[in-house]
């Protein structure tokens, strides 16, 4: 029986939905917001350039689209460069603040983790950048021996990577990176990097991440799921061989990128569920459904 079910009503969110002219709609940052979930949205126009919209929903399954993009003005820094393409936001709420990490195309010297923050999801102001070449950085909800940490995976010359830890005294200055071993599978051995944010659980912090292979015509992407160590997620305690989805449906295999499921953000439900919102062929968004113990019961029985 699969850990995790689609939808039914899958995808949950086209561009064909949205109340003005899009592209694609995929790869969402998420939230509780108000009493409300919200998806921080990677859209890309007709003119193919990327906006973020926020989106809110009642039941976590239909959702209101802002008709008007966020204020995330440039930095200094990314002005330096020929172009900035921002991408792939991940919300992590701590202390009364939303922080927001995200990857930014910096031309021509390539990929750099950003951090932004925000208290109302309409105007964002930019914390912190790296240096390439680096992406898919998601930061723990609470502080871990005094510092904070977060996930992130260094991009090699060839476009592979895999999953590392960083540590920061103040959300700007990074260091001290440690490599998580997430084995080297047959689903995941071009890549794999940090989806969601980390869910902190009795047996260690929940990660849901994405792996990739390639094929003869193209590079593949799954969702797999582990458990780090509470007090120094570097350590992988447990983290099986067995993808918990893989594209599949039309809806991830037919689009702008196919073969894609990619993942930035999940949130409990009220009834218990884990909702996973995923893009679908870098898109739409799509949505899988599962619960906390049910994934960690995987980890542990599979690990």
């Amino acid at each position: 029986m699969p850990v995790l079910k689609r939808h039914p009503k899958n995808p949950i969110l086209t561009p064909q939905e949205l109340p003005f002219d899009a592209y694609t709609v995929f790869n969402a940052g998420t939230a509780r917001y108000k009493g409300k979930i919200l998806l921080l949205l990677r859209i890309e126009t007709t003119e193919r350039k990327t906006v973020f919209h926020v989106a809110t929903s009642s039941d976590g399954i239909k959702f209101k689209v802002s008709k008007d993009p966020i204020n995330y003005p440039l930095s200094e820094l990314e002005k330096l460069g020929n172009r900035a393409h921002r991408f792939d936001m991940r919300i992590t709420p701590m202390d009364g603040t939303f922080y927001v990490c995200h990857a930014v195309w910096l031309d021509p010297w390539g990929s750099c983790i950003a951090i932004a923050k925000t208290d109302d999801f309409v105007n964002f102001k930019q914390i912190s950048m790296s240096v390439p070449s680096n992406r898919n950085a998601v930061l723990f909800p609470e502080k871990i021996n005094g510092k904070y940490i977060r996930l992130e995976r260094p991009q090699n010359i060839d476009g592979s990577g895999s999953t590392w830890t960083s540590e920061s005294n103040d959300l700007i200055h990074w260091g001290n990176p440690r490599p998580v071993k997430i084995p080297c599978t047959d689903w995941s051995n071009r890549k794999n990097g940090p989806g969601c944010i980390p869910i902190k659980t009795a047996e260690g912090w929940l990660e849901i991440y994405h792996g990739t292979c390639m094929t003869a015509s193209t590079e593949n992407y799954y969702l797999g799921a582990c458990l780090l160590d509470l007090k120094d997620p570097s350590k992988v305690l447990a983290a099986p061989r067995k993808f918990i989805l893989a594209a599949e449906e039309t809806y991830e295999c037919v689009g702008q990128v196919p073969n894609v499921v990619f993942t930035g953000g999940a949130c409990e439900m009220d009834d218990g569920k884990l909702n996973i919102y995923y893009g679908g062929a870098d898109t739409r968004i799509c949505l899988a459904q599962t619960t906390v113990k049910e994934l960690v019961g995987f980890c542990l029985k599979n690990k």
